[in-house]
């Protein structure tokens, strides 16, 4: 029996060339993801014939070529999407979520040319990143190419902006309302719970401020009769001046009493919401780490109303003080959640199907 014939040597064969039997080739097309034959020929035309489509298949696939790099007439999507992001000026955790977001971009994308760039190319990727993680990763990563290709055009990069003309990705809102009831569960629990929740809670319903803000309020913020609050989302760009006298009905109580309230803990602190016992490192007076305000208030509303994947979180405090005031009357909620857009403020407004809007009449 004669012996098998070996395989000849591929170390030079272009991309994608093989030999499906002797003598017969076959090229693997990367745009059509399919094997293509190019038939009985020699070696030397199989490769001649692999180069050129090789080259054709580069043209069709948008990929940066080497020649335009060192020639800097192409960037590819991760080489200009690192640049772009390495000039904006926004919060550090707004940058987080862009450089997140980046990553999973360019795992579908990063190679290919910017200046070449199709809708399909585009749409393609953010089906992957749908398909992968989640309809919202898609669409704030189709928000992300929005930007980025936008400030492209302006740089001479691009001509066109094909993320605009892709399809926004549907989500679903998964997040709970706090509705006045439910909120009454959890604040019942809450008698029982430790001081400075209740303090963080009861600050968040009456002034309407963002976690990280309450977790940083000092006493010594209190000026002529007025809470003085930079929000850290705004960058200084918005400065709010709550004024003592704000009263809450839904809390029965005004931040001037309520303020007094977290100075009643028996600690000494400069934080409002401070730590008032010894628990692993944490120390009576200092402030609260954001991951524990989270955690235990969870703790709470799931103790409150039960396990679920769709629990309101801290977060929700802010939208259901805004309704409050709302139904209470005689209080700026633009301002005093430090809204700069209708938009912004209409979006804490919404209950979300959380409880009926009544219609007001006379």
């Amino acid at each position: 029996m004669a012996a098998r014939p070996r395989a000849r040597p591929r170390r030079e064969w272009p991309t994608g060339l093989h030999e499906s039997r002797p003598g017969y080739f076959v090229w693997f097309n990367p745009v059509a993801k399919k094997y293509v034959a190019i038939g009985r020929v020699t070696l030397a035309d199989a490769r001649l014939q692999a180069i050129e489509a090789n080259l054709w298949a580069s043209e069709q696939l948008g990929k940066a070529r080497l020649i335009d790099r060192l020639q800097q007439k192409d960037k590819t999507v991760r080489e200009w999407l690192k640049e772009w992001i390495g000039e904006l000026t926004l919060a550090e955790n707004t940058l987080k979520s862009y450089r997140a977001k980046s990553k999973a971009i360019n795992e579908e994308m990063g190679d290919l040319a910017l200046g070449r760039l199709t809708v399909k190319d585009t749409a393609n990727a953010l089906d992957e990143i749908k398909k992968k993680r989640g309809a919202p990763t898609a669409q704030v990563a189709r928000s992300v190419l929005i930007s980025a290709f936008g400030n492209a055009i302006t740089k001479g990069h691009m001509e066109t902006n094909p993320a605009l003309v892709t399809e926004a990705k549907k989500t679903t809102v998964a997040r709970q309302r706090f509705t006045t009831a439910t909120f009454e569960k959890v604040w019942a629990g809450l008698q029982d719970g430790p001081p400075w929740l209740r303090n963080a809670t009861l600050l968040a319903m009456i002034t309407g401020l963002r976690r990280e803000d309450i977790a940083g309020l000092k006493f010594t913020d209190v000026a002529d009769d007025y809470l003085l609050v930079a929000p850290k989302k705004s960058q200084g760009m918005v400065k709010i001046a709550i004024p003592l006298a704000l009263y809450s009905e839904a809390m029965k109580m005004s931040l001037k009493d309520a303020i007094a309230v977290c100075r009643r803990t028996g600690v000494v602190s400069q934080y409002m919401v401070h730590q008032t016992e010894h628990t692993g490192r944490s120390s009576p007076g200092q402030r609260m780490s954001l991951s524990t305000v989270t955690m235990r208030f969870s703790e709470y509303v799931a103790k409150a109303l039960g396990e679920g994947e769709n629990l309101p979180t801290f977060h929700e405090l802010r939208s259901l003080c805004k309704r409050s005031y709302q139904a209470q009357g005689g209080v700026d909620t633009k301002a005093l959640l430090g809204h700069l857009a209708d938009s912004s403020a209409d979006l804490y407004e919404n209950n979300r199907g959380a409880e009926f809007k009544k219609v007001k009449i006379g």
